[in-house]
């Protein structure tokens, strides 16, 4: 009797660190199967890949682990994972266009003004763009969005002023409120730039053109297209984007 009341003790103990433990782990091996049951001889219900990111269930004492796997659940040897030290941060997957939500930024547009930053981004990365506009005694981050790798998203409606950029690229985005504010990073191959090329986006007085008795003004309305590192102007003269490497903190501010 003693040795059954013992065994259910040791057994409610378990189910209470299943249920509380959300730590995640990281894949360290290139191929990871995730199975069915805590043993090769169980069937494969998942093929996992270096980097991927899985959220512990509950540890065996065979080196075995339940784990989770964006809502799929199986059992992976644990000698293949490491714990993941952004367990805390909150983790989005945001579509492009989208002002990451807990970016103290308010968007600011010139509905008047039909202009664009068109930003164009390859494959293998995600990027985040903060579009900065040059102040007398402070820059002001005006706009902020996040593209997805192999997609094109345009800024647009930019009131006049000049700006530059700052750039973050990377995979797997996090989130985290860090004394109030918020504090954003890529986990993997994370890269932090700022430009140093100015984006004019100052109307260009042309010649008034006259139709009939009227005099219309004429303006040209600077846009500008970003593709990873290079710039182009709407004219298609070509420039090279000039940057520099910063800080995640400088990237922050």
């Amino acid at each position: 009797m003693k040795q059954a009341f013992t065994t259910f003790l040791l057994l409610l103990c378990a189910s209470i660190i299943s249920a509380q433990n959300d730590d995640q782990y990281i894949v360290v091996s290139k191929t990871l199967n995730m199975r069915s049951g805590s043993g090769k001889q169980y069937e494969i219900v998942e093929k996992l890949s270096q980097d991927d990111v899985v959220t512990l269930i509950e540890k065996l004492d065979n080196g075995w682990w339940q784990v989770d796997f964006n809502g799929t659940e199986g059992y992976v040897l644990s000698n293949f994972l490491k714990h993941d030290p952004y367990t805390d941060w909150e983790r989005k997957n945001y579509e492009s266009g989208v002002t990451p939500e807990c970016e103290n930024v308010t968007p600011q547009y010139d509905f008047q003004l039909d202009n664009y930053l068109r930003i164009k981004v390859g494959s293998g990365t995600d990027v985040v763009v903060k579009l900065m506009r040059i102040g007398d005694y402070e820059d002001n981050c005006i706009r902020i969005v996040y593209v997805r790798s192999g997609d094109t998203y345009e800024i647009k409606n930019i009131p006049e002023s000049q700006y530059y950029l700052k750039i973050a690229y990377g995979k797997d985005y996090r989130q985290k409120i860090v004394s109030n504010q918020c504090v954003v990073k890529f986990i993997k191959n994370a890269i932090y730039e700022k430009g140093t090329d100015i984006l004019n986006f100052t109307k260009i007085k042309k010649p008034n053109q006259t139709i009939g008795d009227s005099v219309y003004e004429s303006w040209d309305i600077p846009s500008f297209e970003l593709s990873l590192d290079v710039i182009k102007l709407s004219n298609h003269d070509e420039n090279s984007f000039n940057s520099n490497s910063i800080s995640e903190e400088e990237f922050n501010k």
